[in-house]
This record gives structure tokens, sequence and C-alpha cells, in this order.
């Protein structure tokens, strides 16, 4: 059974929430707050597995609460946050300083609340199960020798590279927290798919801007692709890199779902294999689901070099694990470690 606690300070919200979770017979709701302070003393009596946490409430918001509980309990936190530009930004934020993963919270109509309810358990249950293999098989850290060696080993593979194709879902966003900012501002164009709703694009990319020596932006449609900026998918549209001469732009358009996702990953994926071959480095990160691999055997096919974030650094090892099965990955990194390897290969380091 998987022990939770939630805080928020909607009466209603809380109750409708505690009962629907209960119903899936998995979770037991441990403890419910009303804001961040009661949260962090429930958390601290009941080390519960996981806690959802919303970014708005009285006397301790879910973000100072995040900061603070994040020194005392080394447990997943999930946020519920609302979609208005304050909310997304927090949010945002909130990734930043440790959150796994958030959620949109509905206002009042009974299917968006089951819509979310829904897809917070699937998400409770794949963070806790994750999590729970990792401490059964302990954490394990590679020596740094061997460390050392993998990414040395890197250089031999050096090539000339024109685009980065990226990838992510769950847990992705504190990946590429390890990767962007620490890429250089002359390194070429990474054009890249995060599942995230479509209210949060913006704040995603502003804040990684922020961070990043690269520009990160939100890609425009028939937008010519340049060194040094990062073209964000836009929420809801999909994304895909075509030629036009000999200059690579972004086409953005239809709103089909691929692989359950728009924007998807195998959907950028297969019009990156379709348009370039071994001038290309691809990249997967953490994420539920499968969305991702089937492109990036099309890449790997084409001579492309593919880098997955290894499963001790993800929040959930699903979309790498996919594509290393379908032996679409060169090799696994540690997200921190995946932008050297980024530039190893591109002949940068």
């Amino acid at each position: 059974m998987i022990r939770l606690v939630i805080a928020d300070d909607s009466i209603f919200f809380l109750k409708v929430l505690k009962e629907r979770i209960e119903s899936s017979g998995k979770i037991q709701v441990v403890g419910s707050a009303s804001n961040g302070k009661e949260a962090i003393d429930l958390v601290q009596e009941t080390n519960p597995d996981l806690l959802v946490l919303d970014c708005q409430m009285p006397v301790m918001d879910g973000l100072e609460c995040l900061k603070k509980i994040k020194h005392q309990w080394p447990g997943p936190v999930v946020m519920l946050s609302s979609l208005t530009y304050e909310g997304a930004a927090t949010t945002i934020e909130a990734l930043e300083y440790g959150a796994v993963d958030f959620l949109h919270k509905p206002s009042e109509e009974t299917e968006g609340v089951n819509q979310i309810i829904g897809a917070l358990v699937e998400k409770i249950e794949v963070i806790v199960l994750q999590r729970r293999l990792k401490d059964i098989r302990g954490k394990y850290k590679p020596a740094l020798s061997k460390r050392e060696g993998v990414l040395s080993g890197l250089s031999s593979k050096a090539r000339e590279v024109n685009v980065i194709a990226m990838g992510s879902s769950t847990g992705g966003v504190q990946a590429t927290l390890d990767v962007i900012p620490h890429l250089p501002a002359h390194m070429k164009p990474i054009v890249w798919v995060q599942h995230v709703p479509s209210q949060f694009v913006e704040s995603l990319a502003r804040r990684l801007d922020s961070r990043s020596p690269m520009k990160v932006k939100v890609g425009e449609d028939g937008e010519s692709i340049y060194q040094g900026t990062c073209y964000l998918a836009p929420g809801g549209f999909q994304m895909r890199l075509k030629r036009r001469g000999h200059q690579l732009q972004l086409s953005i358009g239809g709103q089909e779902k691929v692989s359950s996702h728009c924007p998807s990953c195998d959907v950028l994926f297969d019009s990156v294999a379709e348009t370039c071959t071994s001038d290309v480095i691809g990249v997967i990160l953490s994420g539920m689901g499968d969305d991702g691999a089937r492109g990036l055997e099309k890449m790997h096919k084409q001579g492309a070099f593919v880098i997955g974030q290894n499963e001790e650094s993800c929040v959930v090892y699903g979309m790498p694990k996919m594509a290393y099965e379908r032996g679409a990955v060169d090799v696994e990194l540690d997200s921190k470690d995946i932008a050297e390897g980024i530039q190893k290969v591109a002949g940068l380091s």
C-alpha cells in the first residue's frame, strides 16, 4: 500500500481527492493538511511515500513548504497548480527546487476533478514504484574512474553535429535543468519536446532561458533554427523539423495525439530521421511510457548518436528504457553528465 499526504486549502477538494484516491485500493491517505506548515508536521509524523502539495495555500504556500521540507525529508513531491501565469511560473520554480512532477488543478467542474485524480493516481504509482526499486537495488553510483572512462570514450565518437533532438516527460524538467544550462552559448541548435500542459510552456522556456548561456524559446511555425538556441515545442501542437534548401526549419501544426501525446517525441524524432543522418545527437530523458523510442530507433538507423538518461538519475525510467530496449541508445549517462557527453560527441570538449 502506498502511503500519501495531501496538502490543499480547499476542504471540498481534499475530501474528494482523498475519497477517490483511496477508492483505487492501492493508496492510503495517511494525512491531509490545509497549509504548508501543517504539511511539514504531517510528513515528519507519518513519513509517507509521497507528498501532494498545492502551490497556493495560506500561512505557508507550497513553494515555501517544498524549500523547507526537502532539507528534512527525501521523499518525492508532486505539485498541484492552477493554470494562471503566476501558477505556472511558481510550478516551474518548484520543479527546480526538487518537486518531481506537477498536475494542473481543476477549478470546479467534476469532469476536471475526475481527470486529474486518474492522472494523479497513475503518477503516484509509477513514481513510488520507481523509488522503491532504487531503494531495493541500493543507490548504485559507478566508480569515478569508470564514469570518467565512459565520458572520455565519447570523444572517439566525435562528429560534425548540426542539430540535437531531445525528448522528455515526467522528471524531464529537472533533467533538463542539469543539461541545457551547462551547454555553451555556441552549441548547435536543440529541438526539444517536453510533455507539459500548454499553459506552462512559456514559463518553462523563460526559466531555462534565464539560467542558460543558450537562448531558450518556444518554437514557431516556419522558423529557421540557429546555433546557440534551444527550441521548445509549443503545447498542444506537433513540432517537426524540415529542410528548405540548406536551412533547417520548424513546422508546427497538427493536434492529433501520437504515442498518446501532443506534442510527441516520436513525431519530432521521425521528422529528424527523415531530414538528417549522422549529423544529429538524440537525447531521451526521464519520462513515463514509450514516446520517443520508435523515433529514436529511426534516427539511430540513420546514423544519429543517441544518449539516454540512466535509470539511477531518472524520476521515471520509462521512455529511456524503451528506447534502450529497442537498441536505439548508444550510451546511458547520469543527467548531470549529459551536457558533457553532448559536447564530447559534438567535438567541443
